[in-house]
């Protein structure tokens, strides 16, 4: 009688005979043996199984990410809700050069999660537009009646009052910041201006408003807030486990931790205002600059330390307006050639 034998790479004590012939023995083989090949199998399954469930669990919950993310941009077009008492607000007068603009943000009180930044989001009003108000011309064309100053700014602080609500006005801070068009102004005149800003404001109105709160910022300063603004929209400063998310080794110099810190790579900026143009980046460690076109931004968002170095240039008269000037001059003498 034949037989057909099957064997693998298991003990060798175990051996199985089928016979072809009616089959009178079917395994030859221990109870024992049974057990171990059926719990071998099990074992297998449970493996199998856990490793879909787990796929299917951090993939969903990576698309889950990604629904919310995209659900959160929809809904920072709807209508600031002012009877929210757990809102906070923020008001940033732009005084550029060929005009100033306000700005009012607003964020609910912090998650208490040590990963997350606060949520700030510019107000919206009752249309859902952005609550952003202009006026002109720029602040530095009061440089020689500088006693006009807050009444020129009345308006757009006047503005902001009526959608922040009365409740939180002593809490709401005010920012006026200063860009190009008063940088050229002599120091005198810069000073005569944030003065009168400082004297008139807070006598008529009760926002939180100190003298720190006015300046004439500088070039870096100007670039530097820039690139910070967007890196923080786009969610640069973010954590993430995200394997489609880029991501930067950084090791901090002088640091006693010798371990990398990873994070999410940052965009650079080129911000062409109406007098200056602006650049700033991030440099990797290998790259030197003059100290003066260096910035190193140390800061610690909620636990997470962050170091970065940024490479940053400020070109006064490279903005837009000496630029169509120079354009307007050269297309005349041109003209007057022919």
């Amino acid at each position: 009688m034949g037989r057909i034998s099957i064997s693998c790479l298991l003990p060798a004590s175990w051996h199985f005979s089928i016979s072809p012939v009616g089959c009178p023995r079917v395994f030859n083989t221990t109870l024992r043996q049974i057990v171990v090949i059926g719990i071998l199998a099990a074992a297998v399954s449970l493996l199998y199984y856990s490793l879909v469930v787990i796929r299917n669990k951090y993939g969903r919950a990576s698309r889950d990410k990604r629904f919310h993310r995209y659900l959160a941009r929809v809904t920072d077009t709807e209508a600031t809700d002012t009877n929210n008492p757990n809102l906070n607000y923020g008001i940033v007068v732009d005084c550029g050069s060929s005009g100033s603009r306000i700005f009012v943000y607003c964020w609910p009180r912090h998650n208490g999660n040590p990963h997350d930044l606060l949520d700030i989001k510019q107000m919206r009003d009752k249309n859902r537009k952005p609550v952003v108000m202009k006026i002109k011309p720029g602040i530095s064309e009061f440089a020689n009646s500088p006693e006009k100053v807050s009444d020129y700014i009345s308006p757009l602080l006047s503005f902001a009052a009526e959608h922040v609500p009365r409740a939180k006005h002593k809490e709401t801070p005010l920012y006026i910041l200063c860009t190009a068009g008063m940088r050229i102004l002599p120091e005198s005149q810069q000073k005569a201006i944030l003065e009168d800003l400082l004297t008139d404001i807070p006598v008529h109105f009760d926002f939180l408003f100190s003298d720190s709160h006015a300046e004439v910022i500088s070039g870096k300063q100007e670039g530097v807030y820039a690139w910070i603004g967007i890196n923080f929209v786009l969610g640069r400063f973010e954590h993430t486990d995200d394997e489609d998310e880029a991501i930067v080794e950084v090791h901090v110099p002088g640091s006693e931790n010798k371990e990398a810190i990873f994070r999410k790579r940052t965009v650079g900026i080129l911000d062409m205002g109406g007098v200056s143009t602006q650049i700033a980046y991030e440099v990797p460690k290998t790259v030197s600059f003059a100290s003066s076109q260096q910035v190193i931004i140390c800061a610690t968002f909620f636990f997470s330390f962050w170091f970065i170095l940024m490479h940053f240039c400020s070109f006064v008269f490279f903005g837009l307006s000496p630029l169509l000037h120079y354009i307007t001059s050269k297309t005349k003498a041109s003209e007057d050639g022919k």
